[in-house]
Protein backbone atom coordinates (compact mmCIF):
# COMPACT_ATOMS: atom_id res chain seq x y z
CA UNK A 1 0.00 0.00 0.00
CA UNK A 2 2.95 2.46 0.94
CA UNK A 3 4.65 1.68 -2.60
CA UNK A 4 1.18 3.40 -4.23
CA UNK A 5 1.60 6.32 -2.26
CA UNK A 6 5.27 6.54 -2.79
CA UNK A 7 5.48 5.77 -6.71
CA UNK A 8 7.18 8.52 -8.57
CA UNK A 9 5.51 9.76 -11.82
CA UNK A 10 7.06 9.75 -15.16
CA UNK A 11 7.55 14.15 -15.74
CA UNK A 12 9.30 13.83 -18.70
CA UNK A 13 8.46 16.84 -21.22
CA UNK A 14 6.86 20.02 -20.78
CA UNK A 15 3.71 21.19 -20.23
CA UNK A 16 1.47 23.24 -22.37
CA UNK A 17 2.05 26.27 -19.64
CA UNK A 18 5.37 26.06 -20.05
CA UNK A 19 5.40 26.00 -23.81
CA UNK A 20 3.33 29.35 -24.20
CA UNK A 21 5.47 31.36 -21.35
CA UNK A 22 8.67 30.34 -23.99
CA UNK A 23 6.79 30.89 -26.92
CA UNK A 24 5.40 34.58 -25.56
CA UNK A 25 8.69 35.70 -24.60
CA UNK A 26 10.45 35.05 -28.36
CA UNK A 27 7.41 36.86 -29.76
CA UNK A 28 8.27 39.71 -27.21
CA UNK A 29 11.82 39.13 -28.08
CA UNK A 30 11.19 39.49 -32.03
CA UNK A 31 9.01 41.98 -31.72
CA UNK A 32 11.76 44.04 -30.40
CA UNK A 33 14.52 43.07 -32.54
CA UNK A 34 12.59 43.28 -36.22
CA UNK A 35 12.91 47.02 -36.22
CA UNK A 36 16.24 47.16 -35.60
CA UNK A 37 17.47 44.33 -38.20
CA UNK A 38 15.28 46.00 -40.46
CA UNK A 39 17.79 49.43 -39.93
CA UNK A 40 20.85 47.64 -40.23
CA UNK A 41 19.54 46.25 -43.53
CA UNK A 42 18.73 49.50 -44.65
CA UNK A 43 22.15 50.63 -43.85
CA UNK A 44 23.53 48.01 -45.16
CA UNK A 45 22.09 49.18 -48.88
CA UNK A 46 22.57 52.27 -48.20
CA UNK A 47 26.52 51.87 -47.94
CA UNK A 48 26.47 49.55 -50.84
CA UNK A 49 24.77 51.84 -53.35
CA UNK A 50 27.26 54.75 -51.40
CA UNK A 51 30.45 51.85 -52.21
CA UNK A 52 29.37 51.22 -55.95
CA UNK A 53 29.27 54.80 -56.97
CA UNK A 54 32.65 55.50 -54.95
CA UNK A 55 34.14 53.04 -57.34
CA UNK A 56 32.86 54.31 -60.41
CA UNK A 57 34.00 57.92 -59.91
CA UNK A 58 37.37 55.97 -58.85
CA UNK A 59 37.19 54.54 -62.67
CA UNK A 60 36.43 57.42 -63.70
CA UNK A 61 39.58 59.47 -62.34
CA UNK A 62 41.64 56.69 -63.15
CA UNK A 63 40.51 56.27 -66.75
CA UNK A 64 41.10 60.37 -66.64
CA UNK A 65 44.79 61.01 -65.62
CA UNK A 66 45.61 57.41 -67.66
CA UNK A 67 43.78 59.65 -71.21
CA UNK A 68 44.78 63.67 -69.97
CA UNK A 69 42.51 65.70 -72.03
CA UNK A 70 45.95 67.71 -71.86
CA UNK A 71 46.80 65.03 -75.14
CA UNK A 72 44.13 65.62 -77.20
CA UNK A 73 43.57 69.09 -76.36
CA UNK A 74 40.39 69.23 -74.89
CA UNK A 75 39.34 71.67 -71.93
CA UNK A 76 37.45 70.60 -68.89
CA UNK A 77 34.49 68.81 -69.01
CA UNK A 78 31.67 68.01 -67.11
CA UNK A 79 30.64 63.70 -66.80
CA UNK A 80 27.69 62.70 -64.84
CA UNK A 81 26.94 59.11 -63.76
CA UNK A 82 23.53 57.74 -62.76
CA UNK A 83 22.13 54.57 -61.17
CA UNK A 84 18.52 53.30 -60.80
CA UNK A 85 16.99 50.66 -59.29
CA UNK A 86 15.84 50.09 -62.54
CA UNK A 87 18.10 50.86 -65.61
CA UNK A 88 21.81 49.84 -65.59
CA UNK A 89 24.08 52.50 -64.94
CA UNK A 90 24.82 55.38 -67.41
CA UNK A 91 27.52 57.73 -68.19
CA UNK A 92 28.00 60.46 -70.38
CA UNK A 93 30.94 62.48 -71.98
CA UNK A 94 32.12 59.62 -73.76
CA UNK A 95 33.63 58.22 -70.74
CA UNK A 96 31.81 54.96 -70.85
CA UNK A 97 35.08 53.12 -71.59
CA UNK A 98 36.26 53.94 -68.03
CA UNK A 99 33.66 51.83 -66.68
CA UNK A 100 34.09 49.03 -69.50
CA UNK A 101 38.10 49.08 -68.44
CA UNK A 102 37.53 49.54 -64.71
CA UNK A 103 34.23 48.41 -63.48
CA UNK A 104 33.55 45.42 -65.48
CA UNK A 105 30.17 44.43 -64.41
CA UNK A 106 28.68 47.95 -64.27
CA UNK A 107 25.38 47.49 -66.23
CA UNK A 108 24.55 45.16 -63.48
CA UNK A 109 25.12 47.61 -60.52
CA UNK A 110 21.34 48.98 -59.31
CA UNK A 111 20.63 51.03 -56.64
CA UNK A 112 19.50 48.85 -53.52
CA UNK A 113 17.86 51.40 -51.38
CA UNK A 114 15.13 53.15 -51.84
CA UNK A 115 15.28 55.53 -49.06
CA UNK A 116 16.83 58.06 -50.93
CA UNK A 117 13.54 60.40 -51.90
CA UNK A 118 13.68 59.46 -56.33
CA UNK A 119 14.35 56.66 -58.62
CA UNK A 120 17.74 57.68 -59.53
CA UNK A 121 21.17 58.88 -58.38
CA UNK A 122 23.30 61.21 -59.81
CA UNK A 123 26.89 62.40 -59.27
CA UNK A 124 27.92 65.15 -61.39
CA UNK A 125 31.70 65.37 -62.00
CA UNK A 126 34.56 67.63 -63.18
CA UNK A 127 37.18 66.71 -65.08
CA UNK A 128 40.15 69.54 -66.17
CA UNK A 129 42.68 68.92 -68.55
CA UNK A 130 45.18 67.38 -66.67
CA UNK A 131 43.35 64.44 -65.88
CA UNK A 132 41.85 65.93 -62.20
CA UNK A 133 38.82 64.92 -61.20
CA UNK A 134 36.53 66.42 -58.81
CA UNK A 135 32.75 65.41 -57.57
CA UNK A 136 30.96 68.80 -58.03
CA UNK A 137 27.53 67.66 -56.99
CA UNK A 138 25.07 64.45 -55.87
CA UNK A 139 21.55 64.31 -56.88
CA UNK A 140 19.21 63.35 -54.59
CA UNK A 141 21.00 65.86 -51.96
CA UNK A 142 20.51 62.88 -49.11
CA UNK A 143 23.06 60.68 -51.54
CA UNK A 144 25.70 63.36 -50.96
CA UNK A 145 25.42 63.93 -47.55
CA UNK A 146 25.27 60.61 -46.65
CA UNK A 147 28.73 60.19 -48.88
CA UNK A 148 30.15 62.16 -47.05
CA UNK A 149 28.74 62.06 -43.06
CA UNK A 150 27.69 58.05 -43.37
CA UNK A 151 30.26 55.67 -42.03
CA UNK A 152 31.28 55.00 -45.67
CA UNK A 153 33.82 56.96 -46.95
CA UNK A 154 32.85 59.78 -49.03
CA UNK A 155 33.28 59.69 -52.85
CA UNK A 156 35.83 62.54 -52.97
CA UNK A 157 38.00 63.53 -56.13
CA UNK A 158 42.10 64.79 -56.13
CA UNK A 159 44.59 65.22 -58.25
Amino acid sequence: MFKLLNKKKNNKGFTLVELVIVIAILAILVGILAPQYTKYVEKSRKASDVANMDEMIKAVQVYAVDHALAATGETATTVEITMSNSDAVTITSGYADALKEYVPNYTKIKLKSNKWGKATVKATLEIDKDGGVKVKSYDPTAFGTYSENGSVPAATASK
